[in-house]
């Protein structure tokens, strides 16, 4: 008898595994969690021809689907704290492990993306495809400031949440709705998304690096000294060819003499 009720025992624990929920990642333990209320969770499909968006919300960073991440597919994890007035809002974005044979046994990784007062702290090589971060950016400049909770729809599997009109308690057991919406296909352009994010007045070392960087290398000068102007104000913590690259799109642009500066500026630091 004791060996049939450890079979049925195992066979439970199996059979709530496949769900998709249960035990929290390892991915997930560089998570916040101090003042955090509970964690708005989505999770985009991109498809040849489109895709799909959904959306929930949990108290539990171990309630989150634990459904495979395909190729270009990601999870938008947010924190949404108990002060309404934090300005900061952390973003942390899972994605399939691109370097499978980095000797990481972690079939997914997290890229975390601060916003502090618009300016967008992005790590200097993420680890997500270009094309990918950009949808995320584009995903999260959208619903700024406020984050968005979805509706529920239908009635699905039961998972600890937060109802979004309780949100002063968390609320365990609750049945949710995970509503699919169509988002664009991945196949986006990059620097066009990056440039109406700066356009709207959000600053970053990340973005303004790709961006005067491809300007500069498609020898369109004039947007290449924007971004040289935007990302050297912000910081002057650059590596040398970041000073010969704006100096030598100043000179080709009619501004010499500052040009030469910055040129004379790497012949300094590369000595």
């Amino acid at each position: 008898m004791k060996k049939y009720y450890t079979i049925v025992l195992i066979l439970l624990i199996e059979l709530f595994s496949s769900y998709g929920y249960g035990q929290k990642s390892v991915v997930y333990n560089t998570i916040e969690t101090q003042n955090v209320m509970y964690y708005s969770v989505e999770e985009i499909v991109n498809l040849k021809f489109g895709g799909t968006k959904t959306t929930y919300t949990v108290s539990d960073l171990s309630l989150i689907s634990k459904a495979d991440l395909g190729p270009n597919n990601i999870r938008i994890i947010t924190p949404i704290y108990k002060n309404e007035n934090f300005t900061k809002k952390n973003y942390y974005i899972e994605t399939k492990n691109l370097n499978p044979d980095s000797g990481s046994q972690q079939r997914t990784t997290l890229t975390e993306i601060k916003i502090d007062s618009k300016k967008i702290d992005i790590p200097e090589n993420p680890q997500i495809e270009k094309e990918a971060l950009a949808l995320v950016i584009k995903n999260i400049i959208v619903k700024e400031p406020v984050v968005e909770i979805a509706k529920p729809v239908k009635m699905i599997k039961s998972i600890t949440v937060v109802k979004p009109a309780e949100t002063s308690k968390i609320v365990e057991n609750v049945n949710i709705a995970k509503p699919r919406e169509k988002v664009d296909h991945i196949n986006i352009n990059v620097m066009d998304i990056y440039e109406r994010v700066a356009d709207k007045g959000y600053q970053s070392i990340f973005m303004f690096k790709e961006l005067a960087n491809y300007f500069y290398f498609n020898k369109q000068m004039e947007k290449a000294v924007k971004w040289y102007e935007e990302l050297f104000a912000m910081t002057n913590d650059l590596a040398p060819e970041y000073y010969f690259r704006f100096g030598d799109a100043l000179r080709k642009t009619g501004k010499t003499q500052r040009g030469e500066e910055l040129v004379e500026k790497f012949n300094q630091l590369t000595e």
